[in-house]
């Protein structure tokens, strides 16, 4: 698929992961054994389980008996990342850094928000999320509550984003619900894939913005895309390793960054920040249409 001259196409095919995961991925982490649940709910939005494995611990979605994984946290080292999806969400770094000031769309376990306190802790995070049960579960099982520098507001995306007078550096879109009328077939919110809003998005991003989108493959995928193409110059697209994820990147900049580019500030954020994973090897993942 191409989008014009402005649009880069990212194949991530050399990162091995010992983790199977992403929204999409259900089912347990890999050599973990079946888990222990140590919670259960039905919120308003989504039949939600906790699960213990070890040191790690699982946020999934139950969809007709189909455990849907939501984020999966090491509680040793609950700034690592380890699904990678949320790795590659970071590969707008390559496009924007420093990002001062960050605004995550979905919480989940809130292992994103964790890995930016941690690794990037100048950077002003604010975190929105729809479910006020999600909210609780982050603070009381994965330790993601707000600080000096963090902001959770409990809020729908849309309203937050329509009432929201600041810009931001960078939005990461990952919300997910339990699929239904309002939801695509993985859970995403339509209001939250319109063209309006995602023109309404741009109006968000302070300049040299990027938005990383969090997608899971199903039906409509490709028009999801290309929706995301039509409202913005210039894309870069992720296939996930191992996952039916996808991670598209998004800037307001029509001159895409160069491979050389790209690799050199992979390189300088490798330099500073040990992160557990490489920005320079995703840089390297870039294949050009």
């Amino acid at each position: 698929m191409k989008f014009g001259l402005s649009t880069l196409r990212w194949m991530a095919a050399s990162v091995t992961i010992a983790f199977a995961a992403g929204c999409a991925n259900s089912g347990k982490p890999t050599g973990q054994g079946n888990g222990r649940l140590i919670y259960s709910v039905k919120s308003p939005y989504s039949n939600i389980q906790i699960h213990d494995y070890g040191r790690l611990r699982s946020l999934s979605f139950v969809e007709t008996g189909v455990n849907v994984r939501q984020s999966l946290v090491d509680l040793d080292k609950p700034g690592h990342l380890i699904l990678p999806y949320a790795r590659y969400m970071f590969a707008s770094m390559l496009v924007k850094q420093p990002q001062q000031r960050v605004l995550v769309v979905g919480l989940g376990g809130g292992s994103m928000v964790r890995f930016l306190n941690q690794h990037f802790p100048e950077t002003h995070v604010d975190a929105v999320e729809i479910d006020p049960e999600i909210v609780r579960i982050a603070a009381d099982y994965f330790g993601t509550r707000p600080s000096r520098r963090t902001r959770i507001f409990t809020a729908d995306a849309f309203d937050y984003l329509r009432r929201d007078t600041g810009r931001y550096d960078a939005i990461y879109m990952d919300a997910f619900l339990e699929p239904g009328p309002k939801t695509d077939p993985r859970g995403v919110p339509q209001n939250l894939k319109t063209t309006d809003f995602l023109r309404g998005l741009r109006q968000k991003l302070n300049p040299g913005g990027v938005i990383a989108f969090n997608l899971s493959e199903h039906r409509q995928t490709e028009q999801d895309i290309r929706t995301i193409a039509s409202a913005f110059p210039a894309i870069y697209e992720f296939r996930v390793p191992k996952t039916k994820n996808r991670v598209v990147i998004v800037t307001l900049d029509p001159a895409s960054e160069s491979v050389p580019e790209l690799r050199a500030a992979g390189q300088r954020l490798d330099a500073e920040h040990s992160v557990g994973f490489s920005f320079e090897a995703m840089a390297e993942a870039l294949d050009q249409p």
